[in-house]
């Protein structure tokens, strides 16, 4: 039986205790009546802390949300990397000081958009339009500092709810969704792929060691979407691309090692069913581990689409 789990959506768990992280915020949220003296040392009084605690945090989220240039930085090196042993022709980044967007040419001149976004659960994993002249579409996020629930968590609500629908509703083709950043293989958020990069690639990539010698790199996590785009009566059930007709995801696994042989164990989809009714047009979205394997991991209920 499919999980119903979101924190199924992907293999990999991070490794903080949540528990402590619930213990965090109530200690600070019941500071005044714990440590007022504290507080007054640095003159707060307990009917201001409510405002200036909020405003605090506001200013402790934009330090840590304020990465672009590590993003940055990473994707710059995953990408530099693959033209160098050969499985790209040329990228270049094409993005603002807002985006972060690049294209890349493959070695059959096939030219791919990749739109990198955030964290997956993010609003502005829906501000994407795919580019006129992409053949492929790549959505690649980087979600280094959100360690409060499991990665699928967030890679479940950003497929379901933001990158399936925004498809659907607005017929804009998405070829791949990409989960990768520092945080892959650290102590954070181990991995349990067996294939990799063990040399200087992860230090020119990020400043976040890996388990062990703190070289690994391991393979990003990649989600190959329907090759069509769904529709509740025309195309209820459409196909899902493999490493043939994705050929970016395909070059992203030759360039981390991934034998032939074990490309489609990992590479995941996500499968779109649509259907009619009175209602409106609703759809079920499923996520499975490997391509040769068709029991989902994850898979929602039909949901009606709002966004129509």
């Amino acid at each position: 039986m499919p999980s119903s789990n979101r924190d199924n959506s992907v293999q990999c768990r991070h490794q903080l205790d949540s528990a402590k992280i619930a213990a965090l915020v109530k200690l600070l949220k019941d500071l005044p009546a714990a440590a007022p003296t504290l507080l007054k040392q640095e003159g707060i009084k307990p009917k201001e802390y409510k405002l200036i605690f909020r405003s605090a945090i506001e200013s402790i989220r934009g330090v840590f949300s304020a990465t672009g240039q590590e993003k940055k930085k990473f994707l710059s090196a995953i990408l530099g990397r693959m033209k160098t042993v050969g499985a790209i022709k040329d990228w270049a980044f094409i993005g603002s000081a807002n985006r972060q967007d690049y294209k890349v040419a493959l070695k059959n001149g096939r030219l791919v958009a990749i739109e990198a976004k955030g964290c997956p659960d993010g609003n502005n994993m829906t501000i994407w339009e795919r580019p006129t002249w992409a053949q492929e579409f790549i959505v690649w996020s980087q979600c280094p500092d959100s360690l409060q629930h499991n990665p699928g968590h967030g890679i479940w609500s950003g497929i379901s709810t933001r990158l399936v629908p925004k498809m659907v509703v607005e017929k804009q083709p998405i070829d791949a969704f990409v989960f990768y950043d520092g945080r892959c293989g650290s102590a954070q958020r181990k991995c349990p792929k067996k294939f990799g990069i063990n040399d200087g690639l992860r230090s020119s990539a990020t400043d976040i060691p890996s388990v062990g010698d703190g070289k690994w790199m391991p393979p990003p996590t990649i989600y190959l979407f329907p090759k069509t785009i769904p529709h509740p009566v025309s195309n209820k059930n459409p196909a899902i691309h493999d490493l043939v007709s994705c050929q970016f995801a395909d070059a992203l696994l030759k360039t981390f090692n991934v034998p032939k042989t074990q490309k489609n164990a990992l590479a995941n989809w996500v499968k779109v069913e649509a259907r009619a009714e009175a209602s409106g047009s609703w759809v079920r979205i499923a996520v499975g581990f490997g391509l040769d394997n068709t029991m989902p991991a994850m898979e929602g209920k039909f949901k009606r689409l709002k966004r129509e």
